[in-house]
């Protein structure tokens, strides 16, 4: 007679007939708060970047940091995996980029100097030469006419 009952897989949460539908509001509540959590955050960021804060800086990590803990414990509820969230989440990217900013290579500015030379040479060359040509065409038509 206990074994029927000792194969029984539904958990006691799950026995009663609404059960289904107060965790499917439960999960839309949770999936509701991350959301305003993301937002809230984004919406201070945006704050800090505004007032002129460099992107890296500690407030961007505390920030982000902060957001990627709410992630993580979501996914852990509901099962989502994190690049689905991500997906769902595009203000977390831009968290991300404020927080850990990618490093940019420095510009090599020798090229652009040379090339600027090289530049401003050819021009004065080539304004020369049509100076020139000008000139000459003056004296070929005046003594043609003259």
């Amino acid at each position: 007679m206990n074994q029927p009952n000792a194969e029984r897989t539904c958990s006691p949460a799950r026995s009663w007939p609404g059960a289904g539908l107060y965790e499917s509001v439960v999960q839309s509540w949770h999936w509701h708060r991350l959301r305003w959590a993301v937002v809230a955050a984004s919406e201070a960021a945006q704050g800090h970047e505004a007032n002129g804060l460099p992107p890296g800086s500690k407030e961007f990590k505390t920030l982000f940091d902060g957001v990627v803990r709410k992630v993580q414990e979501y996914s852990t509820e509901s099962g989502d995996p994190l690049d689905t969230l991500e997906a769902r989440l595009p203000a977390l990217c831009a968290l991300e980029r404020l927080a850990y900013p990618a490093p940019t290579a420095p510009r090599n500015k020798a090229g652009l100097t040379f090339g600027i030379l090289i530049a401003a040479l050819l021009g004065s060359l080539g304004m020369g030469a049509l100076i020139g040509f000008g000139a000459g065409m003056a004296h070929w038509v005046a003594r043609l006419f003259g």
